[in-house]
This record gives structure tokens, sequence and C-alpha cells, in this order.
């Protein structure tokens, strides 16, 4: 049996659907790599066996403001789309220039800014990993001073 969730973005593939069935989760190819917040590049697909019919989701999102600084950040919700709601709901609480930079399931996230307006954003399977990216990606560019604004980890 194979069943598309297009909401989900997800493949669930198993010999049948019983108790006991093992089945395979795919994940579908993730935005690894956005500009003006589009995403330009997705990662490979990946895939995992479970002992479940189906996965279970915790989407998080950071929105940023690359000129107030201003963030909001959101974890474990059902869809991307209320993750990235959340958090730009709350980091517009604090500045009128946020927009969202990243988004994850079952990850962390976080942006890096150093001196200007040019921020970096990360992804890990640990706060340290998407840190250490998002700082890797700031100093790459030859940006000054880079330092994590802020991460989150939804599970």
């Amino acid at each position: 049996m194979r069943l598309i969730l297009a909401a989900s973005a997800a493949v669930v593939v198993s010999a049948a659907m019983v108790p006991g069935a093992r089945a395979q989760f795919c994940n579908t190819p993730y935005c690894s790599r956005y500009e003006s917040g589009e995403c330009v590049q997705y990662s490979q697909l990946v895939c995992t066996n479970t002992n479940h019919a189906g996965p279970t989701y915790s989407y998080g999102a950071i929105a940023y403001g690359r000129t107030s600084r201003a963030y909001g950040f959101s974890y474990s919700w059902g869809t991307q789309q209320k993750a990235e709601d959340v958090a730009m709901k709350n980091c517009s609480q604090h500045g009128s220039d946020c927009e969202v930079m990243v988004w994850f399931d079952r990850r962390c996230g976080a942006v890096a800014q150093g001196n200007g307006t040019s921020a970096f954003w990360g992804l890990g399977t640990a706060a340290g990993a998407a840190n250490a990216d998002a700082l890797g990606k700031c100093s790459k560019s030859g940006t000054k001073g880079c330092a994590v604004q802020v991460s989150k980890c939804s599970r």
C-alpha cells in the first residue's frame, strides 16, 4: 500500500496496514536553503523503518527581523503553516520587519547575524548543530561579528 500525504509532505509505505506490520516512513525533501524568504534548495529524501503506520509531526519555525533583530519562534505544531504563523505573530509583537527564516520538523533551527542586516539560518538534529550551521553560513559570507540570535528545537 502506498499513501501520499500531500498536506504533510510525507510518504508511508507498508506491505499491509495490520497490527505489528512494519512501515517505512520517508520524509520528502525539506528546504535546505532560503533566499529572500523563498526556498531555493531542497535536501535529499530520507527513509526510516518504523513500527507504526504513520509519522507524528512536530513543526517549529523561527521568524526574524534583520533590522530590528526581533524574533519569534514556535514549536510542537502539527503543520508547517501553523508553526510559521505562530512564529510570525510572536516576532511581529517586537518588530515590523519579521520574516520566516527557517522551519523544521522534529529538528532544530537557528538564526545567526553579524554586523549589518544579513541573517543566516541553520538546521540540525540538536541545537548545537543548528547553531553551528547558521554560524558557519554567516562566517562563510565574510560577515564580521557573527553570533546566534535565536535557536529552537521541536520534537
